[in-house]
């Protein structure tokens, strides 16, 4: 099993043409990432894809996605009344869109929070089918945030349930704060994470807190419990896809941002916790899977 870092652009501003990331992707390959994953909906397509696919090329980085099925990069209210056949008209037309800059990973924020479960078995059901239409099945992975379908582990396992082939990015930060407390200490929430982590297989690891979506200081051990928390998870989604036989590896993103995600006054910045969390997790990850393919 491979462990690939991947690191978010979140909050790294790209300047004119691209300048601030052309001397920024060098700095990522030097410090031992695999890749980049971007938010494409700040981005104008004809202009800066082939532009990004350059700076990747140039630069030996693979290329992650971060897309949105509706309601592009949060801003303003919420659009009323989208359904389940909007987003799928989103999803095919994003997808078309997206594949000229030959991405490794796609990532969706997807449906929305306040459907009911039927719906978004309706809309995750339309995916896998676009998929298998465009030729790129098993190479998209939903996340579980907050707004969208997957905001909850009760809703995913249900939905997981009636959609076994849906692939899953976990974001789980979202999760422990949203039911205000570590996930895996009771027997039923261990068994409803057991259920869901098979269908992870790409990782937003960043550590949450019981009350923020975000840890300024992981390391800090004032958040011992959470920390040990995400790691014993993050370890037994490793190795669910190692038992599986067929993944050759798995990415994972420090996928930490700046202000509101990001405490005012915190000792270190969202890049420095990122940076320090992926070296450390590297080496965590690593040596996990190490032991697993030795057994």
């Amino acid at each position: 099993m491979k462990i690939d870092r991947f690191r978010s652009a979140w909050g790294i501003a790209r300047g004119p043409n691209m300048n601030n990331w052309a001397q920024w992707f060098p700095e990522l390959k030097a410090q031992g990432y695999s890749g980049v994953e971007v938010d494409i909906h700040p981005l104008e397509p004809s202009r800066d894809f082939p532009r990004l696919r350059e700076l990747c090329d140039q630069t030996g980085l693979e290329l992650g996605l971060m897309i949105h099925s509706s309601w592009f990069q949060y801003l303003g209210p919420r659009p009323a009344g989208t359904k389940a056949d909007h987003h799928l008209q989103n999803y095919r037309s994003l997808l078309k869109s997206v594949q000229q800059l030959k991405p490794s990973t796609m990532n969706f924020q997807s449906g929305e929070d306040l459907w009911d479960v039927e719906e978004s078995i309706k809309f995750y059901k339309g995916t896998i089918e676009i998929d298998s239409e465009l030729g790129i099945s098993g190479r998209v992975y939903h996340e579980t945030h907050r707004n969208r379908s997957l905001f909850t582990p009760y809703a995913t396992r249900r939905i997981l349930e009636a959609v076994p082939e849906l692939r899953i990015t976990a974001d789980f930060s979202h999760w422990m704060v949203g039911c205000e407390r570590v996930l895996d200490l009771s027997e039923g929430d261990t068994v409803m994470m057991d259920a869901i982590i098979p269908h992870v297989y790409h990782i937003h690891a960043r550590i949450g807190t019981t009350q923020a979506s975000q840890c300024p200081e992981p390391t800090n051990p004032v958040f011992k419990e959470e920390k040990e928390c995400f790691e014993r998870i993050w370890k037994d989604i490793i190795r669910s896809r190692v038992k599986d036989g067929a993944t050759k590896r798995i990415v994972f993103v420090p996928e930490y941002g700046p202000f509101p995600y990001h405490p005012i006054g915190s000792a270190k910045t969202h890049s420095q916790v990122a940076d320090e969390e992926g070296q450390r997790l590297q080496v965590l990850f690593s040596d996990f899977a190490a032991t697993l393919n030795d057994a």
